[in-house]
């Protein structure tokens, strides 16, 4: 029997103290739950990455009073699981990077909540967290700037903007970790850097790759790569820089980096992206469940190492299939409540290893009703666009295969 299935007939807070401390003491016996021994470690582990000082949310949870303040809140996004944000199906695959509550950590919450909040012993409280507010991938080999500063209008709409860089290194060059750093939070909706390489005539590798090296978008991280895993960037490459900047109601500046971290030289394997889109559909005005696919083929043996789905407002679940050569498909990786507001990518806990010719299709759904409460307005038919009262349809997979394989 699951020892938290029988929370219904009783409190949800003398569930919680059973499933911490054993199941076995009565509710009146079990032990008090206090921030300073359990709460200040699960919001350490799974809250205070965005909430803090120059962290993505709109307020810091570091301190007792500050958790204290909120705790109601807190209990009701954590137990609606609007917090942390996810939005993946559980009973599908293994997730290296999930922030999810267990239900261990979900009793601890309502049961403190329940009580009344209480600090306890200063004196358990655990090491502070320290987090690098410049660098999430640590100090960088080299900073890359965009070639100019941008000033953002205070109101109306913003077109993509795009700069080219040049990188001038004098040969290949290998990164271990890159990162895109916003210059200014506030105004900057999304960065893509791209990797203009300088192409053979014939070669279709960067047909396939699209050369994607890094992207910035709420939730998004650092791109620090497995063991064994580097990103090539070929002499005479330059940087593509796609921005989406949104007004903030006065005008802003922004002047972006990107930081490089090297490796030492070629490894094992070299990471690439690859994309599924769709930019050939007409979602019907007030159609709650329109459907769109995609797909592409993987053209070497490859190890894949996370999933990234992109819609816009309309956008409600995404689902990425992988079907082999011989025919059998898996789902490997199921969005049932995906969320514009945050673009994550999803991480295997355990890498797959696929077969040349093995397809990765996505499956996209999209509500273009009066119930979507994000729907700019549902009386009206959405094609592919830019801007966010358009639509996309995009499946992203990160992978890797030998420097030597050539797309097929």
């Amino acid at each position: 029997m699951n020892r938290i299935s029988w929370c219904g007939a009783v409190s949800v807070g003398a569930c919680a103290l059973a499933v911490l401390w054993g199941g076995t003491a009565a509710a009146g016996e079990a032990q008090q739950v206090t921030y300073s021994q359990e709460i200040s470690r699960i919001v350490q582990a799974k809250c205070q990455e965005c909430h803090r000082p120059k962290g993505l949310g709109p307020f810091s949870l570091m301190s007792y009073r500050q958790v204290k303040g909120w705790g109601k809140m807190i209990q009701e996004v954590v137990n609606s699981k609007r917090m942390p944000p996810w939005g993946l199906d559980p009973h599908v695959g293994e997730w290296a990077n999930d922030p999810s509550f267990t239900p261990e950590e979900l009793a601890a919450l309502n049961a403190w909540v329940e009580g009344g909040m209480p600090e306890g012993d200063p004196a358990k409280l655990p090491v502070p967290r320290v987090f690098n507010d410049e660098w999430g991938i640590g100090e960088p080999d080299v900073v890359l700037e965009m070639p100019e500063e941008v000033t953002i209008a205070a109101t109306g709409v913003v077109a993509y903007r795009y700069f080219t860089s040049d990188i001038d290194f004098e040969e290949d060059r290998y990164v271990k970790a890159i990162e895109v750093r916003p210059g200014n939070m506030k105004s900057v909706h999304h960065i893509i850097i791209f990797l203009q390489e300088p192409q053979a005539e014939g070669d279709s590798r960067g047909n396939f790759t699209e050369n994607m090296l890094d992207v910035y978008a709420p939730g998004s991280p650092p791109g620090i790569f497995p063991d064994g895993v580097v990103r090539k960037i070929p002499k005479g490459s330059k940087l593509i820089w796609q921005v989406h900047y949104t007004p903030t109601g006065k005008e802003e500046k922004d002047r972006s980096r990107l930081g490089i971290i090297f490796a030492g030289g070629p490894e094992k394997e070299v990471l690439r992206t690859a994309f599924a889109v769709n930019d050939d559909f007409k979602i019907p005005p007030h159609h709650d469940d329109y459907v769109v696919e995609a797909s592409k083929k993987i053209p070497a043996d490859a190890t894949v190492y996370s999933f990234t789905p992109h819609m816009h407002y309309r956008g409600k679940a995404m689902d990425f299939f992988l079907k082999y050569p011989d025919g059998k498909e898996v789902l490997a990786c199921s969005v049932p409540a995906y969320d514009f507001n945050w673009q994550l990518d999803y991480q295997l806990k355990e890498p797959l290893r696929v077969p040349a010719g093995t397809v990765f299709r996505i499956v996209g759904r999209f509500d273009n009703s009066a119930n979507n409460p994000n729907n700019p307005d549902p009386s009206k038919p959405v094609r592919w666009g830019e801007q966010t009262w358009e639509e996309m349809l995009m499946g992203g997979i990160f992978l890797s295969w030998a420097d030597e394989a050539t797309a097929k």
